[in-house]
């Protein structure tokens, strides 16, 4: 049996947290005996094994350890306890932008995220075009960075990465940040890289990417691994925990941070219930389902609009609910708008979506609130509330896993005769 990639045993990683930057530091040096510190235990008792060419995901709640059993991994960080043993060549794109200079131009980044990287002065002068039609700057490369958008050093920070035949490659939340083209051309890059057997770890909160990238996904919570196995189950599980760590389904408290509008009316609690009205993020395509929302009213009774915007894990927008889709269809297959008349405090509107006619994939949820008497586009300073991400959702079918479609559409076949039908 061949040496693994990657073997990690008894991994312990604990960080040492004090109240201040330099004097409990100082005390700590000097009284030895004493502790002016706290730990905070990142990851506990981690075992795994990583074939040679085996293309995993990991994945987990803000938090859980991910991205230090990545560090680990890459010789960035240390363990506190343990053993990691890794056999090949790693390029990790830990941080999209790492190493850039915001003075330098795009091209002398280049050189710079390169040397970083690992790489030699002449491997960085053969792969420089490359990495220019990747990363699609060439009308910008001799502009400094400070004049590029974030999109843009993503785009260009990757393709630095990209560019490399490693023998292990690290990815971490690289597919974040970047159109629905771009990502699927990094998707589509990364296949390359690894047909070629290369061993590679991927950390992302978008599932969709995961199941396209891995047949192997490990579920990483409060340090541990939660569960390890077929990526599908696995995702599924995640979904599942998340569910659990939503107490109430309430919004994070800084949630007031995430959205765009004068917050007149805002979202305070989201949920999606299954047909027996428990909490679910995991649904059937083809059952009932509703989507409650909790949404509150500062000061003064107001007429408020709801659009509700279901997106695949690619991007692809599957439908849209509500006001700006023309309305709601309801069970007559009438559009009609969706609009309450809300008191000061809190109110719950419900979607009943019966049936669910989404197709098997992830979605997220968006949520747009705003006066339909004066709103005027997403830009509008009428509009309340507008939100993405509210929800992440999982739809299901068993026996056809179809995820190249968006919804089903109902219909009935029938034999028949071309003469039946009457002409227009």
């Amino acid at each position: 049996m061949s040496a693994p990639a990657i073997e990690i045993a008894g991994l312990r990683k604990v960080f040492r947290l004090y109240p201040d930057l330099v004097s409990s530091r100082i005390k700590q040096g000097l009284l030895f005996w004493n502790t002016y510190y706290r730990e905070k235990v990142a990851l506990d008792d981690i075992n795994l094994r990583l074939e040679k060419g085996e293309v995993v995901g990991v994945i987990g709640p803000n938090g859980a350890g991910k991205t230090t059993l990545l560090k680990i991994i890459a010789g960035i960080s240390h363990p506190t306890e343990g053993r990691v043993k890794v056999d090949g060549r790693v390029v990790a794109v830990l941080a999209l932008g790492l190493g850039f200079h915001p003075r330098l131009t795009g091209l002398q980044n280049i050189d710079l995220a390169g040397m970083m990287l690992g790489m030699s002065r002449e491997e960085i002068r053969r792969k420089r075009d490359w990495i220019i039609d990747f990363a699609g700057l060439e009308r910008y490369i001799e502009h400094p960075l400070t004049s590029y958008s974030t999109g843009m050093r993503a785009r260009l920070s990757f393709a630095v990465a990209a560019c490399q035949d490693p023998e292990i490659l690290i990815v971490d939340e690289a597919l974040a940040t970047g159109d629905v083209r771009f990502v699927q051309k990094c998707i589509d890059r990364i296949h390359e890289i690894t047909k070629s057997g290369t061993t590679a770890l991927f950390v992302s909160h978008n599932i969709w990417s995961i199941k396209r990238l891995t047949n192997r996904c490990i579920l990483i919570n409060d340090g541990k691994v939660a569960d390890d196995g077929e990526t599908s189950r696995v995702a599924d599980r995640y979904y599942e925990f998340m569910l659990k760590n939503e107490v109430g389904a309430y919004l994070p408290e800084n949630a007031d941070n995430g959205f765009v509008g004068t917050g007149e009316v805002k979202l305070t609690r989201v949920d999606f219930r299954d047909p027996s009205g428990r909490s679910a993020r995991i649904v059937s395509s083809g059952e009932s389902g509703s989507l409650w929302l909790e949404l509150e009213s500062r000061d003064l009774p107001r007429n408020v609009a709801l659009s509700v915007a279901f997106k695949r894990g690619d991007g692809i927008s599957a439908t849209t609910i509500a006001g700006l889709a023309g309305g709601t269809l309801n069970e007559r297959h009438e559009f009609v708008h969706t609009s309450f008349e809300l008191k000061p405090g809190l109110s719950t509107v419900k979607f009943s979506l019966d049936p669910l006619l989404l197709a098997p994939g992830d979605y997220t949820v968006d949520l747009h609130l705003f006066d339909p008497a004066t709103h005027s586009g997403f830009t509008s300073d009428q509009q309340y509330f507008f939100k993405t991400n509210i929800l992440e959702l999982g739809v299901r079918r068993l026996g056809n896993p179809n995820r190249s479609v968006v919804y089903y559409q109902p219909a009935a076949a029938t034999l028949s005769n071309w003469s039946d039908a009457v002409a227009g």
